[in-house]
């Protein structure tokens, strides 16, 4: 099964359930480059600011923002638990296969990584102005055509692939992922940075707090037996990679999302 992190907002905030509506959708002609289109729309008109925790995923958005009218590459090394949306905002995005950036883009995935990269940096063509001028229906038609002329006659990496192969079969530690890979810790490191903007041990802690997230929000295991299926050094440690991650322990996150 290809890689396909969990973005759960509605769940995690009751305030952004409320008042915004969050969507995603497969494109399956674009599933070599990217994981998915999603879009975030108010239901409200009033002023007011709701909180959106973006879990760490190792993907990297191409964001379109119509209030600030910016469109720009974000990625997330680790959970934003603080990242704010005024209730008038309407949002456009496209969620790129870990290691995809690099490949679009051919700079370092670091470049997008934490930091608000501008798509005119890539795209000196890509006219913003227009882009904003259209309704937001008509933007989300041109936006989804434009990722498709953006990956057009492109091939996917080695290491988009990889990241797919590494969730499949999870390695238990990172010297695991050098074995695979047959190259020197420093070889990866330098590599994993340049397509993933992230560490080989960043991407491992990523892969397996998605899994055990999948896990629990498909209802098919209990946290111990999540806890156990990834080989958690032991209850605590599980607990407190969950708490870092999102902000709450499993059984919160079952709860809530049971609910």
């Amino acid at each position: 099964m290809n890689y396909y992190p969990i973005q759960i907002p509605y769940i995690l905030d009751k305030a952004f359930s409320e008042t915004m509506l969050y969507t995603e959708e497969i494109v399956p002609e674009y599933q070599d480059f990217l994981i998915c289109l999603w879009d975030i729309q108010p239901f409200a008109s009033n002023e007011r600011t709701v909180g959106n925790i973006i879990v760490a995923d190792g993907c990297i958005d191409l964001v379109a923002n119509f209030k600030e009218k910016q469109i720009e590459f974000i990625g997330m090394s680790k959970t934003n638990f603080e990242f704010k949306i005024d209730l008038l905002s309407y949002y456009i995005g496209a969620r790129l296969k870990p290691g995809a950036f690099h490949t679009i883009a051919n700079i370092s995935a670091s470049e997008a990584m934490d930091t608000f990269l501008p798509l005119n940096i890539i795209d000196k063509n890509f006219d913003t102005e227009s882009f904003f001028a259209l309704k937001f229906l008509e933007a989300k038609a041109a936006f989804k055509n434009y990722i498709g002329n953006l990956i057009q006659g492109k091939k996917p990496s080695t290491f988009i692939t990889l990241f797919d192969e590494l969730n499949k079969d999870i390695p238990n530690t990172v010297s695991e992922i050098y074995q695979k890979m047959y190259y020197s810790p420093r070889q990866c490191q330098r590599l994993f940075v340049k397509n993933y903007g992230l560490s080989p041990q960043m991407v491992l802690c990523i892969l397996r707090f998605q899994k055990c997230l999948q896990i629990l929000t498909s209802k098919k295991a209990s946290p111990k037996e999540a806890m156990d299926i990834h080989n958690y050094y032991d209850q605590a440690h599980f607990i407190n990679d969950f708490k870092r991650n999102i902000g709450l322990t499993p059984l919160e996150l079952v709860r809530k999302y049971t609910s």
